[in-house]
Order: C-alpha cells, then structure tokens, then sequence
C-alpha cells in the first residue's frame, strides 16, 4: 500500500487553521494563495509569545548583574526595552516590532499589564489611613505636591508669559512632576521590606494622601480646562457626571460588595460570580467612567478604592490576578514603554522638551527640599528625615504608564 506523503503546503494549512490571524485576510488558505512562503511569525499569538520570549530572556541576563548593586527588577525590564526599542535596532532590523499588527498586539497585552497594575495597587490601598494619619502625614502629604506644583508653572509661566497654564498637557505633566504616586511608593517600600516600619506607615500615609490631592488637583485643571474652551455649562455637566459616577460608586457599588462580604462566612472564599461581578465592572470601569466626563485612568481608580480591602474579597483579587498581572501583562508593560525611547532624541530637544526638563528638575528639588524640611521640623532624625525626602520624590510605573497615554495621544 502505497503512503501518501502530505506536503508542506497542507500541514501549514492544518497548522494555520488554528492560530489567530493578525493578517486582513479572511482565511489562512486565501493567504497561502497569495504568499506560498507564509511565516508563523506573520500570526499574532506566535509573534506575541516570541516578543514575550525576547523581552524576559533579555530582562533576566541584564538582572543577573544589576541585582549585585540591588536595583530591582523594574530597572532591568526598562533597560531590556531600551535596548530592543529604535535606540539600538532602529524599525527595519528591530526583533520585536515586525509590522503594525506586531505592536498592536504587543500594545494590547502592554494596556492589560498597566490596567491591573493599578486596579490591585488600589485595592491594597486602606482608605482609613486618610483618617488615622496624624498632622505629621497630613502636612508632609499636601504640602509636597502643592508647593512643587506651583514652582513648577510659576517656572513655565516664566519662560512663556502669555501661555495658558491649565491646557491638559501643561498641568497634566506639572501634576505628575510634582505629584505622588501611592502605587509607586508602596512597591518601593516592598521592595526595601521596611513596609511595616515607623517610616515606611508614614511615608504610606503621606502618599496616600499627595495621591489623593493629586487626583483632585488634576479633575480640577480638567474642569478649569473645559470651561475656558466650552463655557461654564460645559463645566457644570462635567462635574455633575463625575458625582453621579462617583456616587454610584461609593455608595451603590461599595455598600452591594461590604454587603456580600459581611454575608460571607468567616475563613471561606468569597462566591464565584460575586467575584467575576468584581472582575468585570473593573474591566468596564474605564470605559464607564469615560462616558462620565472621567479620566479612563481615574474612573479605575475611584472603582478601585471602593472594593473592601482584605478578606474575601480584596484579598481573593489579589491572590487570583496578582500571579498574572506580575509575572506576564506589567513585564510585557514595562518592556514596551522602554522600547518607547529614542535616547537620540535627547540630542535634537525642542523648546518644549527643555521647558519641561526644566520644570520637572525644578519640582523635585522643590518636593524633595519640602518632604526635608517638614520631617526635620517635626523632630524626626536626619537620617530619616533624608530616607523620607528621598521616598516622597520617586517615580514609577505610574508615571511612565501616564506619559506612554499622552504618547499615545
């Protein structure tokens, strides 16, 4: 009996048949038609594990010596993006970005890292610290976002007279200078394991609440934005949205889940479909805060800090996506915005590049001059009092994630 032998052509249309296809035609066989040479990187999920394969190989050996001097492991999936962005392989012989529908898909996994970086950093955050914080975090909170702020667009308005300092990119960009990040703070305190420190609860509380007036502080130059470029009514609705968006939130959504944790017996998990529920309005919440006149970045926020932190249900979120979001989609996220940079660039600035080096420069020297100041004035010791300066000033995830959304914009 005679074997027929399948040709190559037939086991790539077997093969074909089951992978998505990132390519505009309909059928693997209509791209066979018209290409006999199809690659398996010419298909999405293939091309995706491979830039994943790239990145984590490239971040684990640039790890491997960077962990002898203890930097984490964020520097080396940043350095890992650098290195494989246009810094290094500009876009004809880069491995990783081989086409639009290459970074489309690479910029989708990169969207779910930062989403659920964010969505978790916030159900860790206790809201009641806001509450027990004393005079001491309260001070160091506002004061080192404030005061930076304004020496950061007093600078600009300097070098520009006439400019308008409250257009969405100016005060965006001045808030994230001079803002704090929680989610940043609280993953360094982590990562230097003095999280339960005297220091470490006081720089928690302090940015708790800088990213508290942060949040408010940008919805503000929002609404003062859209007034001057729609009118007053404008503004009057947009504020209405959010409170209405707000107030589902907090008292709709936030007593529904208290209800099903305060029904849920002790030491059990909580219920399959409370916890899909969850899931699902966290995916839906920027989209929905969209529609009401939010931020996409805050309405997650906001729906964030409305979930009990703890057991069962706050805890059950973390412990299920946690494994996930750090070890696949936040890598993924980092890694893409390092690929983002261009450090040619820095040689070639435009005038709104140094402004804004410069004002930046300028409100963490300020912020960090302020977060000195106030903890030697509340007799704390000079060496904790540097330790404090030098924790309030740092950034992260949070604001790379920011500017990567203004990029893309």
């Amino acid at each position: 009996m005679e074997v027929k032998q399948v040709k190559w052509e037939e086991f790539q249309r077997f093969v074909f048949h089951f992978l998505p296809k990132s390519t505009p035609q309909a059928c693997p066989h209509c791209f066979l038609k018209k290409n006999r040479h199809a690659k398996l990187m010419d298909y999405s999920l293939p091309r995706l594990q491979f830039q994943r394969v790239v990145g984590f190989v490239l971040t684990q050996m640039i790890h491997s010596l960077l962990k002898i001097v203890g930097l984490p492991m964020f520097v080396s999936e940043m350095l890992a993006g650098i290195i494989l962005g246009p810094t290094v392989f500009p876009d004809f012989y880069s491995l990783i970005k081989t086409s639009d529908e290459s970074v489309a898909a690479l910029g989708a996994a990169r969207g779910f890292g930062f989403v659920y970086f964010l969505f978790l950093s916030t159900v860790k955050m206790d809201v009641s610290l806001t509450f027990k914080s004393g005079k001491k975090a309260v001070y160091i909170g506002v004061l080192t976002v404030v005061v930076p702020l304004i020496s950061c667009l007093i600078t600009i308005k300097m070098r520009h007279p006439g400019i308008n300092l409250f257009t969405n990119r100016i005060f965006f960009l001045s808030t994230s200078y001079a803002g704090t990040s929680f989610q940043v703070i609280h993953c360094l305190l982590s990562e230097l394991r003095i999280l339960n420190s005297e220091l470490g609860r006081l720089g928690l509380s302090s940015a708790l609440i800088g990213d508290m007036v942060t949040l408010l502080l940008t919805m503000f130059s929002t609404w003062v934005n859209s007034g001057i470029q729609r009118g007053a009514l404008a503004v009057i609705i947009d504020i209405g949205m959010a409170s209405i968006f707000m107030f589902i939130v907090l008292f709709v959504l936030r007593p529904m889940m208290k209800w099903v944790v305060n029904h849920t017996p002790e030491a059990s998990q909580i219920n399959d479909i409370c916890f899909y529920f969850v899931v699902l309005a966290f995916m839906l919440s920027p989209r929905v805060g969209e529609y009401f006149h939010i931020n996409p970045k805050y309405g997650l926020i906001i729906f964030g800090l409305a979930v009990p932190d703890g057991p069962p249900l706050g805890s059950a979120l973390v412990e299920k996506l946690d494994p996930i979001t750090s070890g696949l989609f936040l890598p993924i996220f980092t890694t893409t915005c390092g690929m983002r940079f261009n450090l040619a660039a820095i040689k070639r600035p435009n005038l709104y590049a140094k402004d804004h080096a410069l004002g930046a420069t300028v409100a963490l020297v300020i912020k960090f001059g302020v977060s000195l100041v106030l903890a030697v004035s509340c007799k704390m010791p000079l060496r904790d009092s540097l330790a404090l300066a030098l924790i309030m000033i740092s950034k992260g995830i949070v604001e790379i994630g920011s500017y990567s959304i203004m990029y893309d914009k």
